[in-house]
């Protein structure tokens, strides 16, 4: 029996972000399971702003390219690593519309969604938009049970399934260089946070939620990431006397935030954004940390309130700064979360998660279109 072909549409490695990490895994995990992988682009070429005549020419250069390998490979199903938003709808619609007949058939991995938007007054071009994508794709993969109600009462016709990002835990001997948090007033506790600086990651309420917590619990707080909100957030640690207290690490990857996750005692992300489930808070489960969200989405599904961490309401600086000084409070509650957290973790092993993705891609490839 000839092994499937899947030709993977997924981000440029530039563009950083969680897609570039999640690529490999995904890749490798479906050759284990036997099937034939070839990786191709798709995404913005480059971190930053695109200009429009560059998005333009480079989503037109990555179809022709697609289209291209279509011919020459004759893959047996298309895997779409890609975000349901305008930007997607532009890149993702033109390549589900020009594969004549669904042959190979499409199948698009929903990393993010604003499918809350659907069906909503004045949304009626997005909403269109996006159920003719749906409708033209094999089978759609998201990240939460929540999007999976939103996308099914919006259609019903279309195959949707669940299914988690894989991710490999850091080895025993990381979890072992791991500095622990002692607990006490006279100790610098070390927050983090790791994502894109838009206010939506909820970086701004971490903010203030450490002007609150900081007058009378000694920590401080690392930023991992980049994004337009950059030099707005240096702002506000100023205004808010924090100057001294926040170090932004801009985006880093490999030894550099491995080495930030090891030198934090929590990990803190009060995200109200459109995304499915933060590949972040998997690393952090993986070292070990204990975690602060908001119960949205794949967290709600993934994460139990008080055994892996802590949720709390979005847009609410005050509880969440609560929840922060009780966990820098209490070491035992922190040390039996992050025994909890590394066995989490290893839940999401690319040998136990990629199957499901490999029987979803064959189910797509055998479904008559």
């Amino acid at each position: 029996m000839n092994p499937l072909r899947v030709l993977m549409l997924t981000a440029y490695p530039a563009i950083g972000g969680p897609l570039p990490k999640l690529a490999p895994l995904v890749a490798d995990g479906l050759r284990r399971c036997g099937c034939a992988v070839a990786v191709a682009g798709w995404s913005a070429h480059c971190a930053g702003h695109e200009s429009v005549g560059a998005k333009v020419v480079g989503r037109a250069a990555d179809l022709v390219r697609v289209h291209w390998r279509i011919r020459s490979w004759n893959p047996d199903v298309i895997y779409v690593a890609t975000a349901h938003n305008w930007p997607g709808l532009l890149r993702d619609l033109p390549l589900v519309l020009t594969v004549r007949r669904g042959r190979p058939p499409v199948v698009l991995h929903l990393h993010g969604s604003e499918c809350d938007r659907l069906g909503r007054p004045g949304q009626r071009v997005f909403t269109g938009l996006s159920r003719l994508l749906v409708r033209r794709a094999a089978s759609v993969m998201l990240l939460s049970s929540d999007e999976l109600d939103v996308w099914r009462r919006c259609c019903p016709d279309v195959e949707f399934d669940v299914v988690v990002n894989p991710y490999v835990s850091p080895a025993r001997s990381e979890l072992d260089a791991k500095t622990s948090c002692q607990g006490g007033r006279g100790r610098v506790a070390t927050l983090l946070t790791v994502a894109r600086l838009i206010p939506e990651k909820g970086i701004f309420d971490l903010m203030d939620a450490l002007a609150v917590v900081r007058r009378d619990r000694a920590c401080r707080l690392l930023v991992a990431g980049a994004g337009p909100a950059r030099e707005e957030l240096a702002q506000r640690a100023v205004a808010l006397g924090l100057h001294a207290s926040v170090e932004f690490l801009g985006y880093v990857g490999g030894d550099r935030l491995a080495d930030a996750y090891r030198k934090a005692d929590l990990f803190v992300l009060p995200t109200y954004f459109a995304e499915g489930f933060p590949l972040s808070i998997v690393e952090a489960l993986g070292y070990g940390l204990p975690v602060i969200t908001t119960p949205i989405r794949g967290a709600a599904d993934q994460l139990v309130d008080g055994e892996n961490g802590v949720f709390v309401p979005a847009r609410d600086p005050a509880v969440l700064a609560e929840a922060i000084k009780r966990l820098l409070d209490d070491d035992a509650l922190r040390s039996r979360m992050a025994a909890s957290n590394v066995a989490r973790a290893a839940d999401f092993a690319p040998d136990r998660v990629v199957p499901r993705y490999a029987r979803i891609l064959e189910c797509a490839a055998a479904r008559p279109r």
